[in-house]
């Protein structure tokens, strides 16, 4: 690494934090193996940086002055005791569900300005966009960040097309339902509209729903429709595809399963203890329910 290159204010102040944290960290140590009553500890730190400052890609970063150089900016740092309850109440929570999408999957949709002015009025994942347009928000927000809005509502479309990451058949259960020869499920991102339910199809032709759910679907597909085309359109101009061939698995579903990924191959799995035991987990309780009739 170049001494001289500048580097972003964010990690000074990171940098000084870490090793402050070891510092205390070995003092909570030192005072356990001696058994000490009391000890120092450090209460403020005040430093003044002199560095010069450059503005690049949107973040402040600085470069160290040297001795002979007067020129430079000054920074004065307080360094001071934060209790764990004040930083997790003033701290952001950037995405407390692991399934929020981050603002930087829109990387082809918006450049890394762009999103790191969203990031600016606190628009840290696709989900809090989505809440914000939907809340009437996007024009101010796109009036602070010099975003037109209809780029923001084009990138919010992009995200929530919905995305089939994988198709996998289930050992069908002894209790389900005499009408129901098959079972698939569906895991991917975005497989539901915001009220209703999705449009499936295999081949073209629809597919009964038994589950949905954001994440995951569970289908029963005809005898026929075990490759093919899988789609899913949640909304209007909203839909999604992938390809899938789960024919070698069709004559031994009932004792084994598999798993397609997105290129379309198929491979075998432990067998359909493991599956079975999670799809019972997830409808402990009752029968599976009866499919849905397909949304053409």
């Amino acid at each position: 690494m170049n001494p001289d290159a500048p580097l972003p204010l964010e990690n000074f102040i990171q940098a000084v934090q870490s090793q402050l944290d070891k510092a205390q960290s070995a003092m909570a140590v030192k005072a356990r193996n001696l058994n000490l009553p009391m000890t120092f500890a450090i209460k403020d730190i005040n430093i003044d940086l002199r560095a010069h400052v450059e503005f690049a890609q949107g973040e402040i970063r600085i470069r160290p002055a040297g001795a002979n150089e007067p020129q430079a900016s000054v920074f004065h740092i307080v360094f001071t005791a934060i209790t764990r309850p004040m930083i997790e109440e003033n701290a952001v929570a950037f995405a407390e569900d692991p399934e929020d999408q981050s603002i930087d999957d829109l990387d082809e949709d918006l450049t890394a300005e762009e999103r790191r002015k969203l990031e600016w009025v606190g628009v840290r994942t696709v989900k809090q966009l989505r809440s914000m347009d939907r809340e009437g928000g996007s024009r101010e927000a796109g009036r602070i960040t010099n975003l037109p809005v209809a780029r923001l509502r084009k990138a919010l479309q992009q995200a929530s097309r919905p995305m089939v990451e994988q198709v996998m058949p289930v050992a069908r259960p002894d209790d389900t339902a005499a009408s129901i020869k098959n079972i698939l499920r569906v895991r991917g991102r975005n497989l539901i509209p915001e009220t209703g339910t999705p449009k499936v199809h295999i081949g073209g032709r629809p597919v009964s729903l038994l589950k949905s759910s954001a994440t995951e679907l569970l289908l029963a597909p005809s005898d026929d429709q075990w490759a093919g085309e899988l789609a899913i359109e949640t909304d209007t101009g909203l839909a999604g595809a992938m390809q899938f061939d789960l024919r070698p698995l069709q004559s031994s579903a009932m004792g084994s399963a598999g798993t397609a990924n997105g290129n379309g191959n198929a491979s075998q799995t432990n067998g359909s203890r493991d599956l079975m035991a999670e799809f019972s987990a997830q409808n402990r309780g009752g029968t599976i329910p009866a499919p849905q009739e397909p949304v053409s």
